[in-house]
């Protein structure tokens, strides 16, 4: 198991999962993708995106099942046939496939790792108290409001009865996200107490906080076990990326697995 620097591991809870999260430096990918980008949909070089997977796979002991992610609210069960095959792919054995066509998915495999990318959406990381389901899901505004996180939490309850805990990954963050007073009356709509994560400006606009709409939509799905990374992607140029800041830009993973 090759070590890398790139990857920070989150010590949240006292579970028997591992989770972590990638930052943009240390891997293969040139500007302005420099340089541990993870996403292959953002025209980045192929070759660079996966052997910057490989040494993600080479860090964690394991494969990977990723997702190409559209913002939508759909969850998939996956199991080891969904992994994504970096080498396979590098080596034009397989072609190559973005991944699982979702924007959350949900395990009980030992075997594999759940990623999510993200360059300013919440990446949302679950897991039963008994460590036997875990779930990684790609919580934009438009997933929240669709219900994402229910849907996620759903398909982990249908496997177990065990408590739920969460970790909210690196994000843009509450004094960097601006939007317009439409999306609150569209949170209200769906979240009881949404006013909480909005915090008006003096241009008539607010500022929008992902991390407490996604806390709001946990606490209402009984769910009161959550860690916050507290990590603001719109200002952390030097290690995360960003798209808002940026627009052409790579992608970070939030992953988790099951430890055995």
């Amino acid at each position: 198991m090759v070590k890398s620097t790139s990857i920070r591991e989150i010590e949240a809870f006292n579970l028997n999962i591992k989770a972590f999260y990638t930052t943009r430096d240390g891997g293969y990918s040139k500007e302005p993708y420099d340089s541990f980008n993870l996403g292959l949909h953002v025209q980045d070089d192929n070759d660079a995106v996966l052997k910057n997977r490989i040494m993600l796979e080479n860090h964690l002991g394991r494969k990977v099942v990723f997702m190409n992610q559209t913002h939508s609210n759909n969850v998939t069960y996956v199991t080891d046939k969904d992994i994504s095959d970096s080498q396979k792919m590098l080596d034009k054995t397989l072609p190559v496939r973005l991944g699982v066509d979702c924007d959350g998915i949900v395990t009980d495999s030992k075997n594999i790792a759940l990623a999510v990318l993200t360059a300013d959406c919440l990446p949302l990381l679950l897991a039963t108290e008994d460590s036997s389901v875990i779930a990684a899901v790609h919580c934009g505004w438009k997933g929240i409001y669709g219900g994402i996180i229910k849907n996620a939490v759903d398909l982990i309850r249908s496997k177990s009865n065990a408590q739920i805990y969460a970790i909210i990954g690196a994000c843009i963050g509450p004094e960097s996200f601006e939007v317009g007073p439409e999306l609150l009356e569209k949170f209200e709509s769906v979240i009881t107490d949404a006013k909480e994560a909005f915090v008006p400006t003096a241009n008539s606009k607010y500022l929008c906080s992902l991390p407490k709409l996604c806390e709001l939509s946990l606490n209402g799905l009984d769910i009161k076990k959550i860690y916050n990374l507290n990590l603001d992607t719109f200002k952390s140029d030097s290690h995360l990326f960003s798209y808002r800041r940026a627009n052409i830009t790579g992608r970070m993973a939030s992953i988790i697995y099951i430890n055995n």
